[in-house]
This record gives structure tokens, sequence and C-alpha cells, in this order.
């Protein structure tokens, strides 16, 4: 029998990953974006370089 409770939601306690992908002119103002993103979150991000803009 199905339980109309059990709805296989996810607690408020559990954290959802996910990513942003911005667009820096270099790796200081992506790490600055990335401190003010942290605050705002509460958490911790890693910044990754996903490549070079050709000339």
């Amino acid at each position: 029998m199905y339980d109309q409770t059990d709805r296989g939601d996810r607690q408020a306690t559990e954290y959802v990953g996910g990513f942003w992908i911005i667009e820096a002119p270099d790796q200081e103002k992506a790490l600055a974006w990335a401190e003010q993103a942290s605050a705002a979150l509460g958490s911790r991000i890693e910044v990754r370089a996903l490549q070079d803009v050709p000339e």
C-alpha cells in the first residue's frame, strides 16, 4: 500500500549541489565574485577555470 505522506521529498537538512558558470576578466575578479557568493550562501565555493578565451 502507498503511504501518501511518503513522497520521497528531500529533507530541509539535505544539501542539493549545483554550479554556476560566470565570465570574469581574470582570476582575481572571479575570486572576488566567489567570495561574495560564498558569504550569501553561507558555505564554501570552489573556483575552477573552464577555458581560456582565445586572443
